[in-house]
């Protein structure tokens, strides 16, 4: 497993978990909230995440870049509307990729969505369940960004492909 889900029933709050940290996570007595195995103490793996464990270094990838992230003030929104979508408990989750939804396809923009994606990512590397992250992204026909995120951590590297549907109006 690359990083676990778990719920900390004792503060009430979810949060990601490096296996391989360990006791990183205290609740508010100083107690270990994560065990050796990853997962939340006194629980089993089902209950701590409420997951399948597998590749949750690629879910938290793809949940990072397809979430919409809220525009900011100087954003321009695509369809003319005064919506800045986002998570009004957190506007600063997800991605802007959909700022770009009818952009044309030159490399200003290439470049632009480029920074999205690492703006989206960034913290993965902030919260330490990654080292590195590497994205490379290109046009392809039928007006769509493809690219491939390199993530780097502790237990080895997960490789994410994507394509995102592009309502291209060059």
């Amino acid at each position: 497993m690359d990083i676990a889900t778990i719920w900390d029933a004792a503060n009430s709050r979810g949060d990601w978990a490096v296996p391989a940290a360990a006791g990183f996570m205290r609740d508010g007595a100083g107690q270990p909230v994560i065990g050796a195995d990853g997962f939340a103490v006194g629980a089993s793996p089902v209950q701590a995440t409420g997951l399948v464990a597998g590749s949750d270094i690629q879910t938290a990838v793809l949940i990072s870049l397809f979430t919409d992230a809220a525009a900011g003030p100087d954003d321009v929104i695509p369809d003319g509307t005064d919506d800045p979508r986002g998570w009004w408990a957190d506007p600063t989750i997800g991605s802007k990729l959909w700022l770009l939804a009818r952009a044309k396809r030159t490399p200003q923009n290439l470049q632009l969505a480029i920074a999205y994606i690492r703006q989206a990512l960034g913290w993965l590397t902030a919260d330490g369940a990654a080292s590195a992250i590497d994205v490379t992204a290109e046009w392809q026909a039928g007006g769509r960004l493809a690219g491939r995120i390199v993530v780097s951590h502790p237990t080895g590297t997960t490789a994410v492909p994507f394509d995102y549907a592009w309502k291209d109006l060059a």
